[in-house]
């Protein structure tokens, strides 16, 4: 099989292996001590793995737990989907990466779901990447347009997902573990896809159900940090400051009644995609540290280390696998996503590697979906080093622009996949044939 054959076989084995029904499934079995002293569940699932999760909880519950009551209608949050549910669900499309009237919607019918549970009652939440604009309620003082443009804001700032989520905490009524005390006085178990690569449960979908240690203070720093806070929205700031001044209440930095266990991680993939290269000949090599800086930037670090254990390695094939959560300094007026530009700046700096050397990049997003594209990521290889010498286009210019897709597009090395139906944040594979 040719390169791009190994790694699509290697990606795609993971996404199967680590599919999202079947793990919340196994995991609910071997802890099924969970529902013990409950005398109803309520299911609820959201992020872009919440279909898929829910699927696996309510085949659990129908095959292995008869005896439980589940409350009719579980509700499901989710990204477009064309998956069908075999269950009666309160199935609900909202808007991501940027929260809409639907993620206010979405955030209602949580709320009325959970609004007549009791102290023996059971709150099983699933939680995937996504959560955070896909569910939403703002704080009373906060208008929708006020967190889409503070949302907006954010995604073209550089800052980082955990930096975002602190933001995001504090303009919400039921992130940063607020969601947990509106399911008082029942208890609340969830179930993680963590797509954040510290694995930090108080950052994926912004910590509905977890303690919240950001304060306002912090809040209001990664503003001034990303020179924001003169161009975010007046009621934004306002409120930051009446959080900072005591005015009104911190989200909670203690929460009795939840547990949360992340089920899927990045590092769990990075791990799978190693047993799969290896069944194909190849020698896995996991890069430990995780890309999370400025995408193009992190291209050139990926190279660095790309090189580095080729030459540890001088007559082996190689599977060189890393993963992370890169970030794009929006400055142009171009289309791609994080993995693209990663891809792309990979491309352009494609001197560094030996002419001689056969081998391939995939930079990609494991929810199949890589900034507001149709794309998940990038595949770049010998046929790309070629297309890029005979295209005569200035690949800086598209870089600068931020117009990784349609550079990639133009010489066949978009990588496309769909919705994966889960959400691990971002895997590269290089791929070196000997």
């Amino acid at each position: 099989m040719s390169l791009r054959e190994d790694v699509g076989s290697i990606y795609k084995s993971c996404l199967i292996k680590l599919d999202p029904a079947e793990t919340v499934y196994v995991y609910l079995k071997n802890n099924s001590h969970l529902f013990v002293n409950y005398k109803n569940v309520y299911p609820i699932a959201f992020g872009k793995a919440s279909i898929t999760m829910m699927k696996g909880c309510l085949d659990f519950l129908a095959k292995e737990m008869p005896d439980i009551t589940v409350a009719p209608k579980p509700v499901v949050i989710s990204t477009e989907s064309d998956f069908e549910l075999p269950y009666e669900v309160d199935l609900h499309f909202s808007s991501h990466p940027v929260p809409d009237n639907k993620s206010t919607e979405a955030g209602e019918k949580v709320l009325e779901y959970i609004s007549s549970t009791k102290k023996d009652d059971l709150v099983l939440f699933l939680i995937s990447g996504g959560g955070s604009s896909l569910l939403s309620k703002p704080a009373p003082t906060i208008l929708l347009n006020d967190k889409i443009q503070l949302t907006d804001l954010l995604l073209k700032s550089g800052a980082s997902i955990n930096e975002m989520n602190a933001v995001r905490k504090h303009m919400s009524s039921i992130k940063g573990g607020r969601l947990a005390q509106h399911a008082l006085p029942s208890y609340c178990y969830s179930l993680i896809i963590s797509d954040v690569i510290n694995d930090d449960v108080s950052t994926i979908a912004s910590g509905p159900t977890v303690e919240d240690k950001t304060t306002y203070q912090d809040a209001y720093n990664i503003l001034v940090k990303y020179s924001l806070l003169d161009i975010a929205p007046k009621s934004v700031v306002e409120l930051l400051k009446k959080g900072i001044d005591k005015l009104i209440e911190e989200s909670p930095d203690k929460i009795d009644n939840s547990t949360n266990d992340i089920i899927c991680s990045n590092k769990l993939f990075r791990e799978q995609l190693s047993v799969a290269a290896k069944k194909l000949g190849y020698k896995p090599v996991i890069i430990n540290e995780d890309f999370v800086g400025e995408a193009k930037f992190e291209a050139i670090s990926l190279i660095n280390k790309f090189m580095e254990i080729s030459d540890k390695h001088p007559s082996e094939k190689l599977a060189i696998i890393s993963g992370g959560e890169t970030v794009v300094n929006m400055k142009g007026t171009g289309k791609g996503g994080r993995n693209q530009e990663l891809a792309l700046s990979f491309l352009a700096n494609v001197d560094k590697i030996p002419a001689s050397l056969d081998w391939l990049l995939l930079s990609i997003g494991t929810d199949g979906i890589d900034g507001p594209t149709d794309a998940a990521g990038g595949i770049i290889d010998y046929t790309s080093t070629e297309a890029l010498l005979s295209s005569k286009l200035d690949i800086h210019e598209y870089l600068d622009n931020n117009d990784s897709y349609t550079f990639l597009d133009s010489i066949n090395s978009l990588y496309k996949t769909g919705p994966s139906g889960t959400n691990v944040a971002d895997i590269q594979i290089i791929l070196i044939n000997r």
